[in-house]
């Protein structure tokens, strides 16, 4: 039994985490703190949610057992003995509720630590299942995925600082998480849209034909897009204003050049695409938040390189279509 594939960490392992650091990382560079003595405690959360993310793949698969049969759709722990699959789950919330005695007397941080547990418990268990309830999936998802856990990054390093929160940064950051994480879960559910009809589920995708959902994924989008505007503007540092740019070349690039379809939300079928902004997300803005730290402290280079060598795949894709590029010049 490979214990990476029974808790899915391909499916989010470079995709979700790397933004998390980022915010991590730019709320401790808002409060001025010692960003090498911050290091422990951001890799505990970084471990926290590790073991949240596991507890979610896990009751996911075993919730989605007899629908992932019914669509032919392969669920990894259906191989797993009756017996044991609970127990997974078990020793999760076990190791969670340790992460919360770590946590204490940071009490707003313990509330948004618990939250993501209960909103993908409510989304995945029957009688509630909230994934086959339209919206409320979608936003049962989205706040267990990003906004809590996002927000979880912003309080408790501000916590650990000994600084007050910064509303600014903690709304606009809250309202980021909210679009991207809506994007990211209706990504899914149009991309999974098909099997799920056959499944006879009732997902927020299936409930409505993606031609008509276009004019809702920009009004998202635009929304995002001027919350990361007041996120950048409350972190008040150039890199990663900087890096946006360099990674507008690149949309540009993959776009024109290169002949991807750029997607706010629902991908081409048969077609290569790019999300807009994922690549900013999950490459460029930690990786700019990180170098600004560096330029304070040059031992901040060795955390760049253990981040490099943690996340490699996304950057490599990055780095692959700016090559190709130079190459076909």
């Amino acid at each position: 039994m490979n214990l990476l594939k029974v808790i899915r960490s391909a499916e989010w392992w470079e995709y979700k985490l790397p933004p998390l650091l980022a915010i991590g990382y730019a709320t401790v560079i808002k409060t001025n703190a010692d960003f090498l003595k911050s290091i422990p405690h951001l890799l505990f959360l970084l471990l926290s949610l590790i073991i949240g993310a596991a507890y979610v793949s896990i009751i996911n698969d075993i919730t989605d057992i007899q629908d992932d049969q019914a669509s032919g759709k392969v669920n990894r722990i259906a191989n797993v003995n009756p017996n044991i699959r609970w127990l997974f789950p078990l020793l999760c919330l076990s190791a969670g509720a340790f992460c919360c005695y770590f946590l204490y007397p940071d009490w707003l941080s313990i509330s948004l630590y618990i939250l993501p547990w209960i909103s993908f418990s409510l989304y995945s268990f029957r009688p509630v299942r909230l994934k086959n309830r339209g919206l409320w999936g979608v936003l049962a998802d989205a706040s267990g995925s990003h906004i809590f856990t996002s927000l979880l990054m912003v309080s408790s390093m501000s916590f650990y600082s000994n600084e007050h929160v910064d509303w600014l940064w903690f709304t606009s950051t809250g309202i980021w998480a909210l679009c991207y994480g809506i994007r990211g879960i209706l990504w899914h559910q149009f991309f999974d849209r098909k099997n799920d009809i056959e499944a006879g589920l009732s997902t927020f995708a299936v409930k409505i034909y993606p031609e008509n959902f276009k004019i809702r994924e920009i009004v998202i989008f635009i929304i995002e897009m001027m919350a990361i505007i007041i996120m950048l503007y409350s972190i008040d540092q150039l890199l990663p204003v900087l890096f946006l740019f360099v990674y507008s070349i690149l949309a540009y690039i993959r776009t024109f050049k290169l002949k991807y379809k750029p997607v706010f939300i629902v991908a081409p079928e048969n077609r290569v695409y790019h999300i807009v902004m994922a690549d900013f997300y999950q490459v460029f803005f930690p990786i700019s938040l990180l170098l600004t730290a560096t330029l304070n402290n040059y031992y901040v280079l060795m955390v760049l390189i253990v981040h490099l060598v943690l996340f490699p795949r996304k950057i490599f894709g990055c780095l692959r279509d700016i090559i190709y590029l130079i190459r076909a010049n």
